[in-house]
């Protein structure tokens, strides 16, 4: 099995995370994304579309980090990542694709100040950027009460919140996580994980 990923991209994350949860072995192909990696002709075969991560597994070629998931559950059903009933499996899959769809855009939105010289910036959309996140967190507050998790136990829900979530202090972003106890215990659950651990960007 082969990676190809980079650590400036967000959603490769969630793929390794879930590997080292499923004890599966595999290559780190490193793509050079600041210089184009992603636009060769040999790297537009595996994923036209131009994005990490892909997967490459024994002839299958997967691209799109969700779809990857579900490949990894189904390939290596334990440990289970996702639960085995149906209503919980459906809000695991729920909150996979709300990570993507709602969170990841503000935050990247927000993120571009890392990336960008200053006088450049876009404040009134990252204010916009910031008030959306404070937003799905508070959702996030709601849904877990109660919860370690979000969808019972420790399931792929979880692993597609990782990369959003769990290095905020890194973006000056403490103050999503500061009011809202259920969502900073399961940060700190989250962040407890040895696969978390293990793929935490590198010099932190």
């Amino acid at each position: 099995m082969r990676l190809h990923w980079h650590p400036f991209s967000i959603f490769p994350r969630r793929v390794r995370v879930a590997l080292r949860e499923k004890r599966l072995p595999y290559e780190d192909v490193f793509v050079d994304l600041p210089n184009g990696g992603t636009r060769t002709p040999e790297f537009l075969r595996l994923n036209p579309f131009g994005h990490v991560p892909v997967l490459e597994d024994d002839g299958v070629v997967l691209y799109e980090s969700l779809a990857i998931l579900e490949y990894l559950e189904e390939r290596q059903p334990d440990p289970a990542l996702l639960p085995a009933e149906r209503a919980a499996r459906g809000r695991a899959r729920q909150f996979m694709c709300a990570s993507g769809d709602y969170l990841a855009g503000p935050l990247k939105r927000w993120l571009s100040r890392i990336f960008s010289p200053e006088p450049t910036w876009d404040r009134p959309d990252q204010e916009r950027a910031l008030a959306e996140m404070a937003a799905h967190f508070d959702v996030l507050e709601r849904e877990l009460g109660g919860r370690e998790y979000l969808a019972g136990p420790f399931s792929l829900a979880d692993v597609a919140y990782v990369p959003l979530v769990c290095d905020l202090e890194l973006c000056g972003l403490e103050s999503l996580v500061a009011p809202r106890p259920a969502v900073r215990a399961w940060i700190a659950r989250l962040n407890g994980r040895d696969s978390v651990v293990a793929t935490r960007p590198q010099g932190i």
